[in-house]
């Protein structure tokens, strides 16, 4: 650090000039020993020799001219700069011990036979007598030349020893002169540069003494604990209140002893605010040796933003622990109802890996036991549903829905599953993931073909028994007619005879009530089916799929050849999916090793168009099966007629043709032996006509 400012220093404030001091007592003592000329060599460091300064008598110009390097031993100028005592030489200009460069420079001043006497500054302990290298001491060194024109002589070198003496007092008081003046300066340097140190610096800073008093503090601290007359009462009353609350905290830490840099924390009051500030104060113990005094160096870094930002940050951790706990809560329930679930969850990324999936849907892509088959089933349900997945992205909704054909891994059953896929978005609307939920759809079908079978076989139960009753209650009604009229005539013919008339009356009420039963059992049969507006070719698909299962089991396949302008008709979909399914039954009963199914559909009534107009659809049923004989071919659609002997009831064809029926429409069949079994079936678009309905 000294040397950084020494620096500066000496570049900053040059020596003063000799000649200021030497040219005043050359002056007086040419006049006294009249001597005519003189030159004044100094000492230059640099270039190690004697170099001219200036001249009196003798230009200056000139004087600098002479260089006598101190490499020169003999030279009797160099000799009495060394040796401290003047020389007298008595013709300069010849004199061989004096190189011919400085004979020449001499002959030109007109310096012939001159005296050369010392010049030195002297110190506390007297003449400096060091070699050379003054200048880096403080020191002046040279030789002054002196001449007249009718020579010098020994007296002269013995007036001129005083001469030597006070020229160097001379210089050592311009010497300490010099010196004093620089370390002025060199003083108010450093106190400048301490003071921008300190006031550079963004925290305050203070010195105090032995009794805790501030003796030293920069522009920082003064807004804590300096206030004028001029300030407010409450800056006054805060900068009293800081001065107490850090000397006290000083005296504190102070009888703690515990080292040479501690670092505590303080509290203040900010005196423009009047919020509490938090202070971590860095202490050191510091000494002035000058005076002998201790005292103690603080640094305040304002730590209050830190200290809120810390509670802020843990007040945040302790949140973010307790949203973590209650996202691990929500996530094992989670877990544990996804584990619970029977159906297949599946969690795959924008490129349709799988990223998750629970126990239900491990079993079919991911299964634990370690078989042969297990492996490849599994892979290969994965492919079908990877493939499966992306093309169903390609429709634009958020939820999608397909069905899927996979393979059980322990069992090699098939699985018939219906995806419902849904996409889940981030915050900006970037999808980030795609949840697929499974259900076992072909259970379901099963249980719904089961269901119609039963409805099937109970309506065909049901129909059978309507019939029966219908036709009994028909029977019965012609005979109680004929017995309500003579009860008729009986009454007219016995008119108001007492005894008779009751018994009249009571025959006459029972057989109305007989009548009405027998109404009611017609009505029984004749009861109509809501009828809506029913899209027939879903209504196919539907019918299909309920039984497409069972058929692959047996080897039939069923194949749609469905119109896709067909009109929506009026009918009751539950009693034609009811007909649907009892012809595609049939026809796979008829085809024990087998076939195809085809079901088609078409606008326009075919055949039957001048019977039911051009408004109508028609629906085909078409088998590769054994076909059905000519003589059983007009008998099929006869109630308990069945051409398999030991199943079924011989209903299902009989009902199912009363069902078109009463839709107003036709059911016609047409067959060959060995090459199938085609059953038309032709229904009115507006559905049955409103008498139909009525009756």
């Amino acid at each position: 650090m000294a040397d950084v400012l020494d620096r500066p220093r000496r570049a900053a404030l040059p020596r003063r000039d000799p000649r200021e001091t030497l040219e005043p007592l050359l002056d007086d003592l040419m006049r006294t020993l009249g001597f005519e000329r003189a030159v004044v060599l100094l000492y230059d460091d640099e270039s190690v020799a004697l170099t001219g300064s200036f001249g009196i008598g003798v230009s200056d110009a000139i004087a600098r001219e002479l260089v006598i390097p101190l490499a020169l031993p003999d030279d009797p100028i160099v000799a009495a700069l060394r040796g401290g005592i003047p020389q007298r030489i008595r013709d300069a200009t010849s004199d061989e011990h004096i190189s011919a460069t400085v004979r020449a420079t001499l002959t030109k001043a007109k310096l012939g036979s001159i005296v050369a006497a010392p010049l030195r500054s002297t110190t506390e302990r007297g003449p400096s007598t060091a070699a050379p290298g003054w200048e880096h001491r403080g020191e002046w060194a040279g030789v002054v030349l002196l001449s007249r024109a009718s020579g010098v002589t020994e007296s002269d070198v013995d007036a001129l020893v005083p001469f030597a003496r006070k020229a160097g007092e001379a210089l050592s008081r311009q010497r300490d002169v010099d010196l004093l003046r620089d370390t002025s300066e060199a003083h108010a340097i450093e106190k400048e540069w301490l003071w921008w140190m300190l006031n550079g610096v963004g925290d305050a800073v203070l010195v105090t003494d032995s009794n805790n008093d501030i003796v030293m503090q920069n522009h920082r601290a003064e807004l804590l604990f300096r206030a004028s007359d001029e300030d407010s009462a409450g800056r006054r009353r805060a900068v009293w209140m800081n001065n107490f609350l850090f000397t006290a905290a000083l005296s504190t830490w102070n009888l703690e002893k515990l080292g040479a840099t501690t670092s505590r924390e303080v509290t203040l009051v900010d005196p423009i605010e009047g919020e509490e500030l938090i202070y971590e104060v860095i202490t050191t113990p510091a000494t002035n040796y000058r005076v002998g005094m201790r005292g103690t160096v603080s640094v305040l870094k304002n730590v209050t933003d830190i200290r809120h930002i810390g509670e802020e940050l843990a007040r945040g951790r302790q949140r973010l622990q307790t949203a973590e706990e209650e996202i691990r809560i929500e996530r094992d329930r989670l877990d544990l109802v996804l584990r619970n679930v029977p159906n297949p969850i599946i969690v795959v990324d924008n490129d349709n890996h799988i990223m998750s999936m629970n126990p239900a849907a491990e079993r079919l892509f991911k299964p634990t036991a370690a078989t042969s088959r297990a492996g490849p089933t599994a892979l290969a349900n994965a492919a079908r549903f990877t493939s499966f997945l992306a093309g169903l992205r390609l429709d634009p909704a958020m939820s999608k829905r397909g069905e899927i054909g996979l393979t059980d891994p322990r069992t090699d059953d098939r699985l018939e599953m219906e995806v419902s896929a849904t996409e889940i978005r981030d915050a900006r609307g970037a999808v980030i993931a795609i949840v697929s939920v499974m259900q076992d759809i072909g259970r379901l079908r099963e249980l719904e073909r089961r269901r119609l079978e039963q409805v099937l076989f109970d309506s065909e139960k049901l129909a059978a028994t309507g019939r029966l009753a219908a036709s009994i209650a028909h029977e019965i009604n012609n005979p109680l007619e004929a017995v309500q009229n003579a009860l008729y005539l009986l009454q007219n013919e016995f008119g108001e005879e007492a005894s008779k008339h009751p018994y009249l009356d009571i025959a006459a009420r029972e057989t109305q009530r007989m009548s009405r039963i027998l109404r009611q059992m017609l009505g029984f049969y004749r009861q109509q089916e809501a009828m809506a507006e029913t899209d027939l070719n879903a209504l196919v698909e539907e019918a299909g799929g309920l039984v497409t299962k069972r058929l692959r089991e047996r080897g039939v396949q069923i194949t749609n050849q469905l119109d896709p302008g067909l009109p929506r008709i009026r009918a009751s979909a539950d009693q034609l999916k009811q007909v649907l399914l009892n012809l595609m039954l049939n026809a796979a009963d008829s085809m024990p090793k087998g076939g195809t199914v085809t079901v088609a559909t078409q606008a326009g009534a075919g055949s039957e168009t001048e019977v039911l107009g051009r408004d109508a659809v028609q629906i085909q049923v078409r088998d590769t099966g054994e076909g059905i004989p000519d003589d059983l071919l007009a008998q099929i659609f006869e109630p308990f007629f069945s051409t398999k002997p030991g199943k079924g009831t011989g209903l299902g064809l009989w009902v199912s043709q009363g069902i078109v029926q009463s839709h107003g429409g036709t059911m016609r069949v047409r067959s060959r032996v060995g090459r199938g079994t085609t059953f038309m079936i032709t229904l009115p678009v507006q559905g049955p006509p409103s008498d139909a309905r009525a009756a």
